[in-house]
């Protein structure tokens, strides 16, 4: 029993030292780079300029009432009783609150768009990463973009290449 017990230990302790005697691999990557040469944001970004103009022509439109309501008012504000004023002020301000709420729900609106345009492309992208990572014995891959990494090695592998060839990128420069 204790012979098999030493034993165990040994090859335990054997494996081990040849796991630890293996290189630990590292890689960098900018992911955003590796985004903005996929051929397919380039029809987002043309979809995402479409559904902004046909916004920013509504909230055109909408300035433009606005405007055209305060300028009548102005016009005969003097004279209106008091009543009718202060009813025809509460309708601009109101109207005033909706073309902001319309410019800012608008903004949110679009920024989702975006995100939920370009999802399917980020996921294409970590699986490459995750395929490049797998098939290459990298223990990490880091971000370069964010400032986390605050050294980086020249045994560090740019894995951006190997991402953009995994995904059919080809880059010219």
């Amino acid at each position: 029993m204790r012979n098999r017990l030493v034993l165990l230990g040994v090859l335990l302790f054997a494996g081990v030292m040849a796991y630890g005697q293996q290189p630990m691999k590292f890689g960098h990557i900018n992911t955003q780079e590796v985004l903005n040469s996929l051929p397919e944001l380039k029809a987002i970004q043309t979809q995402m300029e479409t559904e902004y103009k046909q916004k920013e022509d509504q909230l055109t439109t909408m300035q433009a009432d606005l405007k055209s309501q305060q300028d009548e008012y102005v016009k005969v504000a003097e004279t209106m009783p008091p009543a009718a004023r202060a009813e025809k002020e509460k309708s601009l301000q109101e109207l005033g609150k909706k073309v902001q709420n319309y410019y800012m729900l608008a903004q949110q609106q679009m920024k989702a768009r975006e995100q939920e345009l370009k999802m399917p492309l980020v996921k294409k992208v970590q699986a490459a990463i995750q395929e490049v990572g797998d098939e290459n014995g990298f223990l990490y891959i880091f971000e370069t973009a964010s400032s986390m990494p605050i050294y980086r090695s020249a045994e560090s592998v740019d894995v951006g290449p190997m991402v953009k060839a995994k995904m059919g990128i080809t880059t010219t420069k």
